[in-house]
């Protein structure tokens, strides 16, 4: 058995399997959401019929997957600058490329197919524009089907902007008072533009907008860039090494969870602070990784979830469907557990002849364009 990486090297590695957990969690949280409809009808069980508390389930999934993103590439973009000296820009669009599109882009079609032939009611207009990366921003008529984009187009943009941007700050303490600033600005024309609709988007446009949800993902990169500070390295080491260090943001973020909603300007500042907590929580059982929590998140299973999560998240809105969304077309896939058969099914197909094959491939053409790039300077 090879020796337990260091905590530098599981923070800023090429692959931290805690993270493949925590994407489980995340994608479980959405599957039970969006599932808890169609498990009601076979149990006939009033704790399974949706609710504000299913809903809010599903997005505190999605917003798991925010925070994971924003540590786990910026991990990378610090973990490259380290060894290499610098990063190349085109090597990371051409590994985000080859590893988030053709999945998403064959999904697309499927959905544009059945479009077509009747089966599912998707507007053209609502088509083009998910797959031009515009699905939280659009005004085009809403579909169930490709609903789940707008999750999708807020990491697309920061997949396209914060890599350049990291590059041009090339100070770490720079980076880390763009940050803060910027999730800071986020959060309170978050709250001005919903108390005063300043912008005058519908609910449905306004919470799915990258500049509405992107502190998610920025709490994430902060995160990451703290870790990679000495200084604040060892200050967040000495918090998680206390045995009530990570239990304790577990705890908050539990208590936020739970809370009603009451005052507007309490529920807004309650979201930012749950931003923040989650790639918290995240680091702790990166960082603490012999703890039972850390342990669980690596066991076999919720790893091989965590590998399926993406092809999961896109394939489960075609399926897990709540009773009115419904269609005749996909009748008895779209009935538990049928549908959730059919997700992994399609999910596991789409990971071993499109996720992987393609991810393959961008890697070997970004070594070729950093080799090219090395080689000319």
């Amino acid at each position: 058995m090879s020796a337990t990486p260091s905590h530098a090297a599981r923070t800023f590695g090429t692959y931290l399997p805690t993270l493949d957990g925590w994407r489980a969690v995340a994608i479980g949280l959405v599957l039970l959401a969006h599932g808890s409809e169609s498990m009601q009808l076979v149990f006939n069980s009033d704790w399974l019929a949706h609710s504000a508390t299913f809903k809010k389930l599903g997005l505190l999934g999605v917003q798991l997957f925010f925070g994971l993103s924003g540590f786990l590439i910026t991990s990378k973009l610090i973990e490259e600058e380290s060894r290499r000296g610098q990063v190349s820009l085109r090597a990371f669009y051409i590994r985000r490329a080859f590893r988030i599109l053709p999945a998403s882009v064959f999904f697309l079609a499927v959905v544009g197919l059945l479009a077509l032939n009747g089966v599912l009611d998707v507007s053209l207009g609502r088509w083009l524009s998910t797959l031009l990366f515009a699905a939280n921003y659009t005004q085009a008529e809403h579909s169930w089907y490709l609903g789940h984009f707008w999750s999708l187009a807020v990491e697309e943009h920061f997949y396209f902007l914060w890599p350049a941007a990291f590059l041009l700050l090339k100070i770490s303490r720079r980076r880390v008072a763009v940050v803060v600033v910027m999730a800071l600005l986020i959060a309170v024309w978050r709250a001005l533009d919903f108390r005063f609709q300043i912008s005058g988007s519908s609910p449905a446009v306004f919470w799915g907008r990258t500049d509405i949800q992107a502190d998610g993902i920025l709490w994430g990169v902060l995160t990451a860039l703290l870790y990679g500070d000495a200084v604040f390295k060892k200050r967040l080491q000495q918090w998680y090494a206390h045995p009530l260090g990570w239990p304790v943001l577990l705890a908050a973020l539990l208590l936020i969870e739970a809370l009603p909603s009451g005052n507007w300007k309490l529920d807004f500042a309650l979201i930012s602070l749950k931003a923040m907590l989650i790639p918290l929580l995240i680091l702790g059982t990166v960082v603490q990784d012999k703890r039972l929590t850390s342990r669980l998140l690596e066991s076999t299973p919720l790893r091989m979830v965590g590998r399926l999560s993406y092809s999961l998240y896109l394939w489960q809105q075609l399926f897990l469907v709540w009773n009115d969304e419904r269609v005749a077309g996909l009748a008895w896939v779209q009935v538990f557990p049928y549908n959730l058969i059919t997700v992994f099914v399609c999910a596991s197909l789409s990971l071993l002849l499109i996720e992987n094959p393609l991810i393959a491939l961008g890697h070997r053409l970004a070594q070729k364009q950093t080799k090219l790039k090395t080689s000319r300077v």
